[in-house]
């Protein structure tokens, strides 16, 4: 044995044999293997007495006709190209005909700048994959049975959007609009803006609301899990599998909405990427590429720009998905609709908690509307959920004393809550309204085009509530 095996033999680790889970395999330059861990001998069923000292060519093949070479064999390619080789999915065969499905990540090893050999981590898929395969028929399953229920798959069409605040009003003319349109849709809200709604009223009003409505939140699932997810898996691509179909084939003639794509990683994107370009997919273990025509609407709960910034999005399939982009205002934008919102939150519940709540009174109104709402919609939906099941049985509206103590205790609704005890609705009201559009004035160093687009009211509407809001001096407001 040469110099530079011992030195690779010498390598410390036996620490990792109790990961039985982990793969941990070494070879020298000529491929031969010099250490082989427990969790090896788990995952493919040798003994290292079967493999140590033999090259892996005469211990593995891709299949039953393809033999390992620096093109196919991760450890190999790194021997080839003295390069490391991340997270790589490999499926290969054991000569004892254990069919193999690993993640692998090889490095090279140098001494002195000399390549002495290359050492490769594993891990076992098979159970993942095979998860996958369950998710993927939960998945089918459901769809069937939404479809059973709404003939498509969704539950929401744009009169369902309640609003009619001037921001609201006019992002759902732009959503009709763009519902028209075969191109790709993506769609930019804050967690809790009602994304989803948004989605399925746009395959509603377009050309494919007889297709099939298919979503996935691309943030919930393992990123292991993703492709077999979406692109499905091939019969014999780990033991005991069947062919199963992915969410893009079962988009067929309608929409797959993918939210929160920004949460994926890179590579993944990557691979959808290709999607896009060619309509085509190649199932987990498979080479025929198979035709797909699904309509696709994505996702971001971040900026696009910022996610490509912080390297959570790839600029080309930015640019591949946002051939039309629809923006969906925060809550505190549209504040002016809480009281809509309020109003069919307490009708839904009332028919659930066998409630008889009327509505909420004066001084909740004016909490809720100086709230932030970080969470929005999905937010303020929980608030009043919370609300209803504090009151009791003869209560009849909302007061502060149901609502959930982090609103209660936040500090700028402390101060406006003192107000209410001296000024009736109506003034506090225009009180409220006063410090915010002083403030924001303020904010835009006295540009009133700027802070009225913030504000979602057009310059005229502002110049007009300055007015009846007696603001007579709008440069000078650093009391606000």
């Amino acid at each position: 044995m040469g110099e530079y095996e011992n030195n690779l033999i010498e390598l410390p680790l036996r620490i990792i044999e109790v990961l039985e889970d982990i793969c941990i395999q070494v070879v020298d330059i000529r491929g031969c293997t010099i250490y082989y861990s427990k969790g090896c001998e788990k995952i493919e069923q040798y003994k290292r007495e079967d493999i140590l000292g033999k090259n892996i060519c005469e211990t593995y093949r891709i299949d039953e006709n393809t033999e390992l070479n620096a093109d196919n064999s991760v450890i190999l390619g790194v021997l080839h190209t003295g390069k490391p080789v991340i997270n790589k999915v490999m499926r290969f065969i054991t000569l004892k005909g254990k069919l193999v499905n690993v993640v692998t990540s090889a490095y090279p090893i140098f001494t002195n700048n000399k390549l002495l050999g290359a050492i490769a981590v594993f891990k076992d898929l098979s159970q993942i994959i095979e998860m996958s395969s369950a998710i993927t028929q939960l998945q089918d399953d459901l769809l069937s049975l939404r479809k059973i229920q709404s003939k498509n798959g969704t539950q929401f069409h744009f009169d369902d959007i309640i609003g009619s605040s001037a921001v609201i009003k006019s992002t759902i003319a732009l959503a009709k609009k763009i519902s028209v349109c075969s191109s790709s849709i993506l769609i930019v809200g804050a967690t809790g803006t009602g994304k989803e709604l948004f989605a399925q009223s746009i395959h509603n009003y377009g050309p494919v609301s007889n297709g099939p409505f298919v979503a996935i939140n691309c943030s919930s699932i393992p990123e292991t899990l993703l492709e077999s997810i979406l692109f499905g898996i091939t019969k014999g691509a780990f033991t005991g599998a069947n062919d199963t179909i992915g969410l893009f084939e079962q988009a067929k003639d309608g929409t797959l909405f993918l939210d929160e794509l920004n949460s994926t990683s890179l590579a993944f994107q990557a691979s959808l990427l290709r999607v896009l370009e060619t309509n085509k997919i190649r199932k987990v273990g498979g080479n025929k590429e198979i035709p797909v025509n699904g309509r696709i609407i994505s996702a971001t709960n971040i900026n696009p720009v910022e996610a490509i910034r912080k390297n959570q999005l790839r600029l080309d399939l930015y640019y591949r998905l946002s051939a039309v982009t629809l923006e969906i205002p925060t809550l505190s934008m549209r504040l002016d609709d809480i009281d809509e919102l309020v109003t069919s939150f307490i009708k839904t519940n009332n028919k659930i908690m066998r409630k008889n709540i009327h509505g909420i009174s004066d001084e909740v109104i004016i909490i809720l509307k100086n709230f932030n709402w970080p969470g929005n919609i999905r937010q303020l939906k929980h608030c009043i959920d919370y609300a209803m099941n504090m009151t009791e049985r003869d209560d009849l509206l909302i007061t502060p004393k149901h609502l959930p103590k982090y609103i209660l205790n936040d500090s700028n609704i402390k101060g406006n809550h003192r107000v209410l005890k001296y000024n009736s609705l109506k003034e506090t009201l225009k009180e409220v309204e006063r410090e915010i559009i002083m403030k924001e004035i303020k904010n835009n160093n006295g540009n009133f085009s700027r802070a009225a687009k913030n504000l979602s009211i057009s310059r005229q509407n502002l110049q007009y509530r300055l007015k009846a809001l007696n603001i007579l001096d709008c440069n000078n407001i650093s009391e606000a």
